[in-house]
């Protein structure tokens, strides 16, 4: 008995369609071919596997059993075939970390001239959230990320990229939204919101801890993501550190204010010390030339 997978295919379309001109065009060979593939593959199992009328098509017995393992063979041809190209392909797939899914024009701009320069490796992104400073590095989500302000980088390697001034993000109709100058003192004696990140030092600079004399954070609300602390800000349940980037994102109904009293925020580009890979040191390297202040 010689089936060959087409045959299958074949078959598995006109199954699931019912109907041999629906099947024809979604497999994209002419409605003739297609009959003939199916009547080849039952002169060669020996049985019918369709009923035809002029009026419909319905599944035999044996068409049902043979429906379901084909689905199986088919899908395990296609497992096969990928497995192979994978280890017979040249190409390298890099997977880029980023803390959370925050507009960084300038990001683009690294990406862009590391695929030009490397164009035989395919880069994935990969969007963190809040509670993973290191961008999926920690975990083995990301090859490389770009990540950013004081935390846990114990194993890593970070080189710096630039600095981003920082401030206070607030509903629009926040009081501080509109006075005349914003410092840090005014930011900690509001209400803010918790977020239960298991890295100490990630968790205490973006609570303003260290501008607290002591005192706890007064905390209304907890969040795991972006997009939670942005819906807490819009509701106007509090205020929290920033950068101007965060409120691009979040669109109408939140502000930024500058905060001249706090130091920048450092930018970095980071890998796993041990990862010793070419195409993750040129990938360092590239966001470097592209994004070093």
């Amino acid at each position: 008995m010689d089936v060959e997978l087409r045959h299958l295919r074949s078959f598995v379309a006109v199954a699931e369609e019912l109907n041999f001109t629906r099947a024809a065009r979604r497999l994209f060979i002419a409605q003739q071919a297609l009959s003939a593939q199916v009547r080849q593959l039952e002169d060669r199992i020996g049985t019918r596997l369709l009923e035809r009328t002029t009026r419909s098509v319905s599944l035999t017995p044996a068409g049902e059993v043979l429906l379901g393992q084909a689905r199986l063979l088919l899908a395990d041809a296609e497992t096969v075939v990928a497995a192979t190209r994978a280890v017979g392909s040249t190409r390298t797939r890099l997977t880029v970390g980023f803390v959370a899914a925050v507009t960084h024009p300038q990001m683009s701009r690294a990406l862009d001239g590391f695929c030009g320069e490397h164009p035989e490796v395919d880069l994935l992104i990969s969007f963190g959230d809040q509670l993973d400073p290191t961008g999926g590095l920690r975990a083995g989500e990301a090859d490389v990320a770009f990540v950013y302000g004081p935390f846990d980088h114990r194993g890593l390697d970070l080189a710096p990229l630039h600095r981003e001034p920082m401030g206070v993000a607030m509903a629009a109709g926040h009081r501080l939204a509109t006075a005349d100058a914003v410092c840090v003192a005014d930011v900690v004696a509001e209400p803010t919101f918790d977020f239960p990140t298991r890295d100490a030092a990630w968790r205490a600079f973006w609570n303003a801890t260290s501008f607290r004399d002591g005192a706890p954070p007064r905390y209304v609300a907890q969040f795991r993501t972006l997009e939670g602390l942005v819906a807490a800000l819009r509701a106007g349940l509090g205020v929290h550190l920033a950068t101007e980037g965060l409120v691009t994102s979040a669109g109408a109904g939140v502000v930024w204010r500058p905060l001249h009293d706090v130091p920048p925020l450092e930018h970095f580009v980071a890998c796993r010390s041990d990862d010793q890979r070419p195409v993750v040191r040129a990938f360092v390297r590239a966001a470097v030339a592209t994004l070093g202040r």
